[in-house]
């Protein structure tokens, strides 16, 4: 199975979301072994099956821990670093902070670093966005594709004033998503749910979709709008199914020749195209005309990202234009496996070519981290993290 594709018909949040995950076969012991490791325990879940509108589906609550103070993006993310994680749930946990935080800054027309996060709420939201992400990774990482995106519309009164839907984070996470309002009352979409799609998922193909597999997820049962469907499965075209096995991708490349900027800012500058969801971003010297050393960025996006990837150039930089173009992409299947190694488990990339594997990678972020705290060269624990890795996956053998 190569893709799970999130219908929402009826809205998404992160409580039908993790209910599908469950009822698509999630390994439930290893989540619960993970989810205990960051403070989320066996009294703190209920997991049950239930009909919702005559379907079967599955709810699955948490019941978080209690954060106290004030907290910006930057402690959000020491939190999840600290958490004992597979290193791919702890940067996509990040990453969702990070897209919510940039969504947040846009409607407040300030910087995200700046943006407070409420940690009474936040409690949840940030057990429920590593649940789903953990879920996500134990299912096997699917690529995942979303259908139009119900909204809702209206406006609520609660006890600090009224609030409008979709709430304004919500549309700004969603820019370059399709999605509707459909006149269902209140925000169906949440804006926590709209990061979480943002950071795992992008808009489906118009193609057919061979389903081998299919979840639901139930709601609060006193919401009218509380079913949420995956289906596990593969993309078809009349030529091909689209298997991320053997992956020929469209994607844009954006240029831009810059003269006049200073280059101290040229490192945020690809920081911030990665985390808004860049493929790839790098800058090349060059000299320019007159004889004048500048910089050429180059970024690698899907069509979807264009415009947002374009205006964050124009934001960050001097430029005040860019030339793009459609270039075809290719790529082996690989995946993040950990490894039992000298320094406790460490995640492994795994490339192969035909089921036989071609590439053994430690993963570099995973490896610094060690050297750092064991205060030791990073090339000693990349070289003995790759030895063992080896040794467990040679390169004569295959999957």
């Amino acid at each position: 199975m190569t893709g799970a594709y999130i219908e929402c018909f009826e809205g998404v949040d992160n409580e039908r979301l993790l209910g599908a995950w469950f009822d698509l076969g999630l390994p439930e012991n290893e989540w619960r072994s993970y989810m205990g490791k960051i403070g989320v325990h066996e009294n703190d879940l209920a997991v049950q099956r239930m009909k919702v509108k005559g379907i079967a589906a599955t709810s699955a609550c948490i019941y978080p821990f209690k954060l106290h103070g004030s907290m910006n993006l930057s402690d959000m993310e020491k939190i999840i670093d600290n958490w004992e994680l597979p290193q791919i749930v702890k940067e996509k946990s990040k990453l969702f902070f990070q897209h919510w935080g940039a969504a947040e800054a846009v409607v407040r027309d300030t910087n995200p670093s700046l943006i407070p996060f409420d940690q009474e709420n936040f409690a949840e939201i940030l057990c429920y966005t590593v649940g789903n992400i953990l879920a996500w990774h134990l299912i096997g990482e699917p690529e995942c594709y979303v259908s139009t995106i119900n909204l809702g519309s209206g406006w609520n009164q609660y006890d600090e004033g009224w609030k409008v839907f979709p709430e304004p984070a919500t549309v700004q996470l969603l820019l370059g998503y399709p999605t509707l309002t459909s006149g269902a009352a209140g925000g169906i979409t949440s804006t926590a749910a709209a990061a979480l799609i943002r950071t795992l998922a992008v808009p489906a193909p118009q193609s057919a979709f061979i389903t081998e597999k299919v979840g639901y997820g139930a709601g609060p049962e006193y919401a009218s709008t509380n079913i949420l469907r995956i289906q596990l499965g593969e993309w078809y075209t009349s030529s091909q199914t689209v298997k991320s096995s053997n992956p020929q991708k469209g994607t844009i490349v954006i240029e831009t020749n810059i003269d006049d900027m200073n280059p101290e800012l040229a490192g945020y500058l690809i920081q911030r195209l990665l985390s808004i969801g860049a493929m790839d971003a790098y800058i090349i010297p060059i000299i320019m005309k007159k004889g004048r050393p500048g910089l050429q960025l180059r970024v690698a996006c899907k069509t979807e990202r264009q415009k947002e990837i374009q205006e964050e150039i124009v934001r960050q930089t001097t430029t005040i234009g860019m030339r793009h173009y459609t270039v075809s992409g290719w790529a082996v299947p690989h995946k993040i496996v950990q490894v039992n190694t000298s320094f406790g488990e460490l995640p492994v990339k795994i490339a192969f070519l035909d089921g036989e594997i071609v590439n053994v990678a430690p993963e570099y972020e995973a490896c610094r981290q060690v050297a750092e705290s064991l205060g030791i060269s990073g090339k000693r624990v990349y070289q003995t993290v790759l030895g063992e890795a080896l040794a467990q996956y040679p390169f004569t053998s295959k999957q």
